[in-house]
């Protein structure tokens, strides 16, 4: 585990409810030792590694002799994480259930933004195919930095129904997420969010995964572990959707009978 941050505890939680075998848990957090930690597992009998977070990810790497599964690891592509031995678990809920909810919600949605920085096309491919499949088009734009994100956004949205933010802190920061946000309230346009935490500066629909289905993806990877060479990144299947209902009212958007259980009031 990268750290004891609730995200991370939560899914190493879930995966030991489920898993009957053992279980050795080793963590980073403290300042650990990457090298100490990484010796302790590499010497450990068990063959399966699951790394939680990115630092976990590069530590589990270097291991020899080992399966990997990594997960809650948005660029993976960047850091070339994906190797015979290691295999990973998506870090985003399925872009087709926002997608397709969006635009039940707001019918009028033709064109989305997103900005990213590289290195993530497998995200981008499943994106364009769930904007297609939906009447959307999506516009992705890139970024080099939080600062290259929000003017990147002010020139997008002119372009653009509504904005599609992801959890890539390489181009996002608190500040900058704060500043888009505040920007497109007072401009009166459609943010979905990674967070049920960023509806309450504005968000119009949060699309985020359940540690629960990490886990279990995390779990049928190591269940398939010597015939699992195929794809690069085991999709989520679930996603938890909330819906700000006063930013919906705001934008003269009414909650169809079917979403009206995803509405809440931040």
């Amino acid at each position: 585990m990268s750290d004891r941050s609730p995200a991370f505890v939560d899914v190493q939680r879930e995966i030991a409810k489920r898993y009957q075998d053992r279980i050795q848990n080793h963590y980073l957090d403290n300042n650990a030792d990457m090298n100490a930690v990484r010796r302790r597992v590499q010497v450990s009998d068990i063959p399966v590694v699951v790394a939680i977070g990115l630092p976990a990810a590069r530590v589990a790497r270097n291991l020899s002799g080992k399966h990997v599964v990594f997960c809650q690891v948005f660029n993976y592509e960047d850091t070339k994480l994906v190797t015979p031995k290691m295999k990973g678990v998506a870090a985003t809920p399925p872009v087709d259930d926002l997608f397709r909810t969006w635009k039940q919600l707001s019918p009028k949605l033709k064109r989305v933004g997103v900005i990213t920085g590289g290195n993530l096309r497998d995200l981008m491919e499943e994106a364009q195919a769930a904007a297609k499949k939906h009447g959307l088009k999506l516009i992705h734009v890139q970024a080099r930095s939080d600062k290259e994100t929000l003017f990147a956004f002010k020139r997008l949205s002119p372009k653009i129904d509504g904005l599609w933010m992801v959890p890539d802190n390489r181009v996002l920061s608190s500040s900058v997420i704060r500043d888009i946000m505040a920007y497109s309230v007072r401009q009166g346009e459609q943010v979905a969010v990674f967070s049920d935490q960023l509806l309450a500066l504005g968000g119009l629909l949060s699309a985020e995964s359940s540690s629960a289905d990490i886990a279990e993806q995390v779990l049928q990877r190591i269940e398939h572990i010597h015939e699992d060479s195929g794809m690069a990144v085991r999709g989520l299947t679930n996603t938890t959707i909330r819906i700000n209902a006063v930013m919906a009212k705001r934008l003269n958007l009414g909650i169809p009978k079917s979403l009206r259980g995803m509405a809440h009031a931040p």
